[in-house]
């Protein structure tokens, strides 16, 4: 987490645009340095998941996507609007986020993109959102295509073991005897015939 504090601190240059009326901070950097990246403001997968699929109302929340146009037309998640990163700091964008009858939603083209756009928010004194981690990639082959108990975890890395190649080929006792090699042949060994000796046995 401090690699996305020093980022977003430096981030704050971009994002400070709007009309003097909207550009009333209610934070300190630091501060919304601190609440960006707040673990109260991130949506889990699990939270995510329960959104889409559950039936929930979801009048009652504001998807945005602030990659740029060309890949928001390529796929996006239902009923979200495109808000261009690099453009919320404009009016009227500014006055779509500031507007509280919705839960804003949020996803990018990375996490640190997701955050970014919480550190404006914070600075604008903005408490109605969730910031999703990981890119829309991430939420599209994890949760809209294939949700199971693994997407549960953000993870950038690549996974790390192939349970079902690794059970499959370690099935327990029974797998190994099965490649355990059988000996070829039983080693024999002849006796030598002692020779008789007088009043002795043979």
């Amino acid at each position: 987490m401090k690699k996305y504090l020093v980022i977003i601190i430096i981030s704050i240059i971009a994002l400070t645009s709007c009309t003097k009326e909207q550009r009333r901070f209610k934070l300190t950097v630091e501060e919304a340095s601190k609440q960006a990246v707040d673990q109260a403001y991130v949506l889990s997968p699990q939270l995510l998941a329960d959104i889409l699929y559950s039936g929930s109302d979801l009048a009652t929340y504001k998807f945005i996507d602030l990659r740029n146009p060309s890949k928001f037309e390529n796929g996006h998640i239902e009923g979200a609007i495109n808000i261009p990163f690099r453009t919320m700091n404009k009016n009227n964008n500014c006055k779509t986020f500031i507007d509280q009858g919705r839960v804003n939603i949020i996803y990018g083209e990375s996490t640190e993109q997701a955050i970014f756009a919480g550190f404006f928010l914070q600075q604008l004194g903005v408490k109605n959102y969730f910031i999703i981690l990981g890119s829309y990639d991430f939420i599209k082959n994890n949760i809209i295509d294939n949700y199971n108990i693994y997407s549960a975890h953000y993870n950038p890395e690549i996974v790390q073991y192939d349970y079902a190649k690794i059970v499959s080929e370690t099935s327990g006792a029974q797998n190994y005897s099965a490649k355990t090699k059988k000996p070829t042949g039983t080693a024999t060994f002849k006796r030598k015939k002692k020779s008789a000796a007088g009043g002795g046995c043979d």
